[in-house]
Protein backbone atom coordinates (compact mmCIF):
# COMPACT_ATOMS: atom_id res chain seq x y z
CA UNK A 1 0.00 0.00 0.00
CA UNK A 2 2.91 2.62 0.44
CA UNK A 3 3.96 1.97 -2.87
CA UNK A 4 0.77 2.55 -4.41
CA UNK A 5 0.60 5.79 -1.95
CA UNK A 6 4.03 7.01 -3.42
CA UNK A 7 3.11 6.59 -6.77
CA UNK A 8 0.12 8.64 -6.76
CA UNK A 9 1.74 11.62 -4.94
CA UNK A 10 4.44 11.37 -7.46
CA UNK A 11 2.05 11.48 -10.29
CA UNK A 12 0.57 14.37 -8.49
CA UNK A 13 3.73 16.06 -8.28
CA UNK A 14 4.44 16.10 -11.99
CA UNK A 15 1.04 16.54 -13.23
CA UNK A 16 0.88 19.59 -10.69
CA UNK A 17 4.37 20.52 -12.21
CA UNK A 18 3.38 20.45 -15.59
CA UNK A 19 0.32 22.32 -15.43
CA UNK A 20 1.92 25.19 -13.46
CA UNK A 21 4.76 25.59 -16.05
CA UNK A 22 2.34 25.58 -19.01
CA UNK A 23 0.62 28.44 -17.10
CA UNK A 24 3.83 30.45 -16.13
CA UNK A 25 4.32 30.76 -20.04
CA UNK A 26 1.27 30.77 -21.77
CA UNK A 27 0.07 33.80 -23.07
CA UNK A 28 -3.56 34.39 -24.00
CA UNK A 29 -3.98 35.20 -27.62
CA UNK A 30 -5.82 38.73 -29.11
CA UNK A 31 -9.33 38.39 -28.24
CA UNK A 32 -11.56 39.88 -31.13
CA UNK A 33 -15.02 39.73 -31.92
CA UNK A 34 -17.21 40.58 -34.84
CA UNK A 35 -19.93 42.92 -34.44
CA UNK A 36 -22.76 40.74 -35.67
CA UNK A 37 -22.42 37.98 -32.82
CA UNK A 38 -22.64 40.96 -30.11
CA UNK A 39 -25.72 41.23 -28.12
CA UNK A 40 -28.37 44.00 -29.23
CA UNK A 41 -28.93 46.15 -25.59
CA UNK A 42 -32.18 46.84 -26.76
CA UNK A 43 -35.03 46.42 -28.52
CA UNK A 44 -34.44 49.17 -31.14
CA UNK A 45 -31.10 48.10 -31.22
CA UNK A 46 -32.59 44.99 -32.78
CA UNK A 47 -35.37 46.14 -34.63
CA UNK A 48 -33.65 49.35 -36.02
CA UNK A 49 -30.23 47.93 -37.57
CA UNK A 50 -29.43 46.49 -40.94
CA UNK A 51 -27.36 43.49 -39.67
CA UNK A 52 -24.93 41.77 -42.72
CA UNK A 53 -23.88 38.77 -41.40
CA UNK A 54 -22.47 37.78 -44.57
CA UNK A 55 -20.16 40.62 -43.88
CA UNK A 56 -20.29 40.66 -40.47
CA UNK A 57 -21.27 44.43 -39.93
CA UNK A 58 -24.08 46.71 -38.55
CA UNK A 59 -25.17 49.46 -40.45
CA UNK A 60 -27.76 52.28 -38.59
CA UNK A 61 -29.55 53.82 -41.55
CA UNK A 62 -32.59 54.61 -40.04
CA UNK A 63 -32.27 58.25 -38.81
CA UNK A 64 -35.26 57.60 -35.97
CA UNK A 65 -33.34 54.98 -34.25
CA UNK A 66 -30.98 57.10 -32.58
CA UNK A 67 -28.07 55.28 -31.00
CA UNK A 68 -27.56 51.78 -30.94
CA UNK A 69 -26.04 49.48 -28.34
CA UNK A 70 -24.06 46.17 -28.55
CA UNK A 71 -22.78 44.30 -25.94
CA UNK A 72 -19.81 42.29 -26.58
CA UNK A 73 -18.76 39.77 -23.95
CA UNK A 74 -14.66 39.26 -23.01
CA UNK A 75 -14.31 36.41 -21.83
CA UNK A 76 -13.85 35.36 -18.53
CA UNK A 77 -10.62 32.38 -19.24
CA UNK A 78 -7.89 34.81 -18.19
CA UNK A 79 -8.32 34.31 -14.67
CA UNK A 80 -5.34 32.24 -14.36
CA UNK A 81 -3.31 33.85 -17.29
CA UNK A 82 -3.15 37.77 -17.52
CA UNK A 83 -3.30 38.28 -20.92
CA UNK A 84 -1.21 41.13 -22.10
CA UNK A 85 -2.96 43.75 -24.05
CA UNK A 86 -2.10 47.12 -24.90
CA UNK A 87 -4.62 48.29 -27.35
CA UNK A 88 -8.84 48.05 -27.96
CA UNK A 89 -9.40 48.25 -31.77
CA UNK A 90 -12.17 49.36 -33.53
CA UNK A 91 -13.03 48.64 -37.06
CA UNK A 92 -15.81 50.64 -39.00
CA UNK A 93 -16.77 53.08 -41.86
CA UNK A 94 -18.27 56.58 -41.04
CA UNK A 95 -17.67 59.04 -43.37
CA UNK A 96 -18.43 61.43 -41.15
CA UNK A 97 -16.77 60.59 -37.98
CA UNK A 98 -17.79 60.06 -34.23
CA UNK A 99 -20.75 58.16 -34.61
CA UNK A 100 -19.22 54.78 -34.34
CA UNK A 101 -17.51 53.73 -30.63
CA UNK A 102 -16.19 51.00 -28.58
CA UNK A 103 -16.30 51.24 -24.86
CA UNK A 104 -14.92 48.56 -22.50
CA UNK A 105 -15.78 48.69 -19.47
CA UNK A 106 -14.73 46.38 -16.09
CA UNK A 107 -17.60 44.77 -13.87
CA UNK A 108 -16.14 44.30 -10.24
CA UNK A 109 -16.77 40.62 -9.44
CA UNK A 110 -17.39 41.43 -5.61
CA UNK A 111 -19.26 44.70 -5.94
CA UNK A 112 -20.62 44.64 -9.23
CA UNK A 113 -18.87 48.37 -9.88
CA UNK A 114 -18.65 49.29 -13.22
CA UNK A 115 -16.08 51.50 -14.94
CA UNK A 116 -15.13 52.66 -18.26
CA UNK A 117 -11.63 51.11 -19.16
CA UNK A 118 -10.95 52.89 -22.56
CA UNK A 119 -12.91 54.09 -25.15
CA UNK A 120 -12.52 54.20 -29.07
CA UNK A 121 -14.19 56.48 -31.47
CA UNK A 122 -14.06 56.40 -35.29
CA UNK A 123 -12.81 59.49 -37.01
CA UNK A 124 -14.26 59.95 -40.74
CA UNK A 125 -13.47 57.37 -43.05
CA UNK A 126 -14.99 56.58 -46.47
CA UNK A 127 -13.41 53.43 -46.61
CA UNK A 128 -13.33 50.51 -43.44
CA UNK A 129 -10.67 51.59 -41.32
CA UNK A 130 -9.37 50.55 -37.74
CA UNK A 131 -8.76 52.93 -34.42
CA UNK A 132 -7.09 51.62 -31.99
CA UNK A 133 -6.54 53.06 -28.41
CA UNK A 134 -3.98 52.36 -25.31
CA UNK A 135 -5.01 50.34 -22.61
CA UNK A 136 -4.25 49.73 -18.99
CA UNK A 137 -3.51 46.66 -17.56
CA UNK A 138 -6.78 44.58 -16.93
CA UNK A 139 -7.14 42.02 -14.05
CA UNK A 140 -9.47 39.21 -14.66
CA UNK A 141 -9.24 38.16 -10.72
CA UNK A 142 -10.83 40.71 -9.78
CA UNK A 143 -12.87 42.04 -12.88
CA UNK A 144 -14.98 40.66 -15.51
CA UNK A 145 -15.10 43.09 -18.96
CA UNK A 146 -17.52 43.90 -21.68
CA UNK A 147 -17.54 46.11 -24.95
CA UNK A 148 -19.97 48.50 -25.84
CA UNK A 149 -20.26 49.14 -29.30
CA UNK A 150 -22.46 52.23 -30.17
CA UNK A 151 -23.40 53.14 -33.58
CA UNK A 152 -25.31 56.68 -34.07
CA UNK A 153 -27.96 56.23 -36.59
CA UNK A 154 -28.17 58.18 -40.18
CA UNK A 155 -30.06 58.09 -43.38
CA UNK A 156 -27.53 59.80 -45.54
CA UNK A 157 -23.99 57.51 -45.48
CA UNK A 158 -24.69 55.48 -42.57
CA UNK A 159 -22.30 54.49 -39.89
CA UNK A 160 -21.34 50.60 -40.16
CA UNK A 161 -19.60 48.82 -36.81
CA UNK A 162 -17.40 45.80 -38.06
CA UNK A 163 -15.37 44.37 -35.60
CA UNK A 164 -14.04 44.99 -31.98
CA UNK A 165 -10.50 43.72 -30.21
CA UNK A 166 -8.35 43.56 -27.94
CA UNK A 167 -4.67 43.31 -29.08
CA UNK A 168 -1.23 42.96 -28.16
Amino acid sequence: MGKITRALALSAFTLTAVFTATAARAQAEDWQHVATACTPSTLNALRWAQFNTGAGYIRANNPDAGTLHYTCNVLDSYATIVPVWNWLTLQYRDTVGGRVQATLYSKNKVTGATAVVANAIGPAAAGVNNVSVALPGLNFAANGYYVVLSIASAANNPPQVHMVQLEQ
